[in-house]
C-alpha cells in the first residue's frame, strides 16, 4: 500500500524526532515496549485515530487500566483531538499525551505498541495498514472495512507484517453470545432451521433542502474525505452523519449488522468461510445528501441450506433469533428469552462437548493477545469475513437481484456488475496499491 508522503513541516518533525528512521526500518516482531526480559510488566501504549462518537466509549475503559498508556491521539478536527488529548492528559495528570492531525505522524512513533482505529469507516483499511506496517497491532473499530477488498487486504497485512489485530465486535466477549452461539453449535435447539436478525432503523435523517456549508476553522474536510469521492462540506454530511451516506459507511448495515450478523456466523462455524447466496430489497432515500437504505432486508444462505435473515425493525432495537427444531432463542445486549425455559437453563449449563472461547472483555483479550502474540476472539479474519456478509447484503440491496456467492474465491459467480462492487477507486493520492 502506497500512501501519500506526509507534508514538507510533518517530514521534518519526524526527521527530527528520529522516527523517520524507525519507519523506514523492518516491522518490529514485538511491540517495542514489550520487548524485554520483564515484558509482561510493561504498560501497553495506545494511540487513538479518530476521536469522536466511538472513541469515547474507549477512553473511559483505557483510561480506567492501570496496565495501558495512551499517548497519542489524532483526529482531523482539531476540537476534538485537542479534546481528546486533553481529557487523557487530565486523567494521568501530565502532558504526555499529544495531539495530532495526521495519523501518520501517531503511527510513526516507536513508543507506540497499540493503535485504536475509530474514524468514519472509508478510512479504516487505510489506517491500520499504516499501522501495521509500522510495527504496531491494531484494535479496528466494527466494521472492519468499507469494502471487501479493503477486508482481505487488512488480513493480508495483519498476517504479512505478524500483527495482533482485534475487530471492535464486541458481541465476542459478552458471555451470552457466547453461550447461545455454543448452544447452537452443539445442536442445542436441534436441526437449526433459520436466525433473524433485526438491526434499528436509521437515527438520523436529511430531508431534500439541505445546503452546502463553508468547512469551519479547524477542521480539514480534504483530509476527512480522505479515499472518499470530494463533495462540499454539510454539518449534515459529516462526523456521526457520515454512517448513512455510502461513500463514507453503509448504514445500519454495517453499524449493527455487524454485531449480529457476527454472532450468526460464530453459531454456524462460518468465522472461516462465510454464505453462499444472498438476495434482498432495500428501501434508499433519494434527497442526493444521505444515499444508504432507510429499510434493510436481506438475507444469506449457507451451503447447509441454512439462512440468515437482516432486516430492519423499528422497535426493539437489535436482536439475533436462532430457531431450531426444539424451538427458539432470542439474544440481544440486555435481554435473553426462549421458547421454553429449559432451552436457556440447557444454554447455560457446563460441560458441552464443543466449547468456543470465552472473552470476557474485549479490551483485555485484546491486549492479552499484544502480549501473547496470540489470535484475539474477533481476529482480523473473523471481523474480515463478518463484514463481507454485511457488504453481500448491501450489493444485493442496490442490484436488486440474487446474488451466488464463492466464500472461498471471494467472488461473486458470474456476475462482474457485482464483483466490480467488492472494490472501489479510492480518491488521489490515496489507494491500497
Amino acid at each position: 500500500m502506497n500512501l501519500p508522503a506526509l507534508p514538507l513541516s510533518r517530514r521534518r518533525f519526524l526527521r527530527s524526532s528520529g522516527l523517520a528512521t524507525a519507519a523506514a526500518a523492518a516491522p518490529l516482531i514485538l511491540p517495542s515496549g514489550l520487548r524485554g526480559q520483564n515484558a509482561p510488566s510493561r504498560k501497553i501504549t495506545v494511540g487513538i485515530v479518530g476521536s469522536g462518537n466511538i472513541a469515547d466509549s474507549h477512553y473511559g475503559a483505557l483510561l480506567g487500566d492501570e496496565n495501558v498508556r495512551i499517548l497519542g491521539v489524532c483526529d482531523v478536527d482539531r476540537e476534538r483531538r485537542d479534546e481528546g488529548a486533553e481529557r487523557v492528559n487530565k486523567a494521568y495528570g501530565n502532558k504526555d499525551c499529544r495531539a495530532y492531525a495526521d495519523f501518520r505522524e501517531l503511527n510513526r512513533r516507536t513508543d507506540i505498541d497499540t493503535v485504536f482505529v475509530c474514524t468514519p469507516d472509508h478510512w479504516h483499511a487505510l489506517v491500520a495498514i499504516d499501522a501495521m506496517r509500522n510495527g504496531k497491532d491494531v484494535y479496528i473499530e466494527k466494521p472492519m472495512t468499507l469494502t471487501i477488498e479493503e477486508g482481505r487486504a487488512v488480513v493480508a497485512a495483519a498476517r504479512k507484517h505478524n500483527r495482533v489485530a482485534q475487530h471492535g465486535t464486541q458481541h465476542r466477549s459478552m458471555k451470552r453470545f457466547h453461550d447461545v452461539a455454543e448452544y447452537v453449535r452443539n445442536g442445542g435447539l436441534g436441526k437449526l432451521h433459520r436466525i433473524e436478525c433485526f438491526i434499528p432503523p436509521n437515527n438520523r435523517h436529511c430531508g431534500a433542502t439541505w445546503k452546502t456549508e463553508a468547512v469551519p476553522e479547524g477542521l480539514d474536510w480534504d483530509m476527512w474525505l480522505g479515499p472518499a469521492p470530494w463533495r462540499p462540506y454539510s454539518s449534515l454530511g459529516c462526523h456521526y452523519n457520515f454512517r448513512f451516506i455510502s461513500d463514507a459507511a453503509y448504514g445500519q448495515v454495517t453499524n449493527w449488522g455487524a454485531h449480529y450478523l457476527d454472532i450468526g456466523q460464530w453459531a454456524m462455524d462460518a468465522d472461516a468461510g462465510g454464505p453462499v447466496s444472498v438476495e434482498g430489497r432495500g428501501e434508499f432515500p433519494s434527497s442526493g445528501l444521505f444515499t444508504n437504505a432507510t429499510k434493510v432486508d436481506f438475507t444469506v444462505r449457507y451451503a447447509n441450506g441454512v439462512p440468515m435473515h437482516c432486516r430492519t425493525r423499528y422497535e426493539g432495537g437489535g436482536t439475533s433469533r436462532f430457531v431450531g427444531e426444539r424451538g427458539w432463542l432470542d439474544i440481544a445486549r440486555n435481554k435473553m428469552s426462549a421458547s421454553n425455559p429449559d432451552l436457556l437453563r440447557e444454554m447455560q449449563a457446563p460441560g458441552k462437548k464443543i466449547q468456543l472461547e470465552l472473552s470476557n472483555n474485549h479490551h483485555d483479550n485484546f491486549f492479552a493477545c499484544v502480549r501473547s502474540r496470540g489470535k484475539p476472539i474477533a481476529d482480523v479474519e473473523i471481523g474480515h469475513r463478518t463484514t463481507t456478509v454485511c457488504n453481500l447484503g448491501q450489493i444485493a440491496m442496490v442490484l436488486g437481484r440474487p446474488l451466488k456467492w464463492d466464500p472461498v474465491k471471494e467472488e461473486f459467480v458470474g456476475d462482474d456488475m457485482a464483483n466490480r462492487l467488492r472494490g472501489r477507486a479510492m480518491r488521489s493520492p490515496w489507494s491500497l496499491a
